[in-house]
């Protein structure tokens, strides 16, 4: 009888001290991201964005392009002969203003506020990665807890229901193991979908179709953080965040486009050189040939001709474009300022959330997951000595196995944590 209810126990307790404990990993959070920065098809369009930009930066140091005229002009048609001309004339425009290096400045600041936004769309998808990555793994660690406990009751329920039939063992116990069988299998089957969702997630942030092989790592989540004062972490989000870098651009682009628009109103000058020959053929009214016919004249003219052409506007006339600048130039400004208040309360809160986390991690691993061990350990020994009853051990099996579940969803939320801290930051922080 003693050997029977040991056996149990064994079955019961021996795989409790390996929850947790799964084979090495496949894939990495990070050979993830990579693999997303690859092929991402949102990434790509932003990287497209930035080609754009670069397009236009070559087109606007383009200078105002030179005009070749040639004319030819005769009387004949309206019943004028002898009246010819031919002229060709050069028109080269001279912007004023100094408006071609505000142009080009223009688009040198829409190349780095392309740049920027390609670094802040990549900084949000690491961060949506990592946070669904910690999700994924913490839910089939879940799974393969319970897989375990599983596992270990349906080969208890087959010794005891051995013991029942032999009249070695109290029905009672057979039942109380079936049921906890049951519950556990109906658990196992609400973590399973739960980890599926989880995955289907993963696969989504990652654009990795459902074809794709995806292994998971289902060891420990690594979430350390060196360690740094908050003040630090507020100075590096300053320095480096993308989307403050975006802003910062924002803000210049919209100050040149201001300058440029301003420039814009003032007339460009259009400097021109035009030849003209110019021939004609009239009758001599006094003389005439010795036929009796009119003497014919001829006259041929070469003239160069120099001049500049300024249009006739006033600066009014380009007002709203120069006001539109100058709200867009107020606009752009306010939201910087807004966005580096937000982004150190940003840090100082994602810095709360992670010291929690770890806090917790730690007080799992120090004064829960192994008090609950040692626990269960007490409530063997007394079941083996008669003292308890199985539905005691089958209790205190049932919150191992919850503490093992708040353990493994600790180190998920400490993963998370360190994930969004180092988005508020604007980078890793290893």
């Amino acid at each position: 009888m003693l050997r029977s209810r040991t056996s149990l126990l064994a079955l019961l307790f021996g795989t409790s001290w390996v929850l947790g404990q799964t084979p090495g990993a496949s894939v990495s959070v990070d050979q993830l991201i990579e693999q997303s920065f690859a092929q991402n098809r949102e990434i790509q369009a932003v990287q497209q964005r930035l080609a754009e930009a670069r397009g236009q930066l070559r087109q606007a140091g383009n200078r105002p392009v030179a005009t070749l005229e040639s004319n030819a002009g005769s009387g004949r048609p309206l019943g004028t002969t002898g009246e010819e001309e031919y002229s060709i004339g050069y028109f080269q425009p001279i912007e004023t203003g100094g408006k071609r290096p505000k142009r080009l400045l223009v688009a040198e600041k829409e190349v780095e506020l392309a740049e920027a936004e390609l670094a802040e769309r990549k900084r949000q998808l690491a961060y949506e990665i990592k946070a669904r990555y910690a999700d994924a793994v913490a839910a089939w660690r879940k799974v393969e807890a319970i897989d375990r406990i599983a596992g270990v009751n349906r080969e208890a329920y087959r010794l005891v229901d051995a013991r029942v039939q032999r009249d070695d063992a109290a029905p009672l116990d057979r039942q109380l193991l079936l049921v906890e069988m049951n519950r556990t299998e109906a658990q196992r089957a609400m973590l399973a979908g739960q980890a599926q969702a989880a995955e289907v997630e993963l696969r989504r942030a990652a654009a990795l179709p459902s074809s794709d092989p995806l292994k998971l790592s289902t060891q420990a989540l690594e979430s350390a953080v060196p360690a740094v004062t908050l003040e630090e972490l507020r100075r590096r989000a300053r320095a480096g965040r993308p989307d403050l870098r975006v802003a910062r651009t924002l803000a210049e682009q919209s100050t040149a486009e201001l300058e440029l628009a301003q420039a814009q109103g003032r007339p460009d000058v259009t400097v021109s050189a035009q030849y003209a020959r110019r021939y004609s053929q009239f009758e001599d009214p006094i003389r005439v040939m010795g036929r009796g016919s009119p003497l014919l004249l001829q006259d041929r003219d070469n003239v160069l001709t120099l001049g500049v052409s300024v249009p006739l506007q006033t600066r009014k006339r380009n007002q709203g474009n120069v006001e539109a600048a100058a709200a867009r130039q107020s606009a752009a400004q306010l939201r910087g300022r807004h966005l580096e208040v937000t982004a150190g309360l940003e840090v100082e809160a994602a810095w709360a959330r992670y010291e929690a986390a770890r806090k917790t991690v730690a007080i799992f691993h120090r004064g829960v997951v192994d008090e609950s061990n040692r626990n269960l350990g007490i409530i063997r020994q007394a079941y083996e000595l008669g003292q308890l009853r199985l539905l005691d051990v089958l209790n205190e099996q049932r919150r191992q196995l919850e503490t093992q579940l708040s353990s493994i969803e600790a180190e998920s939320e400490l993963a998370r944590s360190a994930a969004e801290l180092e988005r508020a930051v604007g980078g890793e922080l290893k």
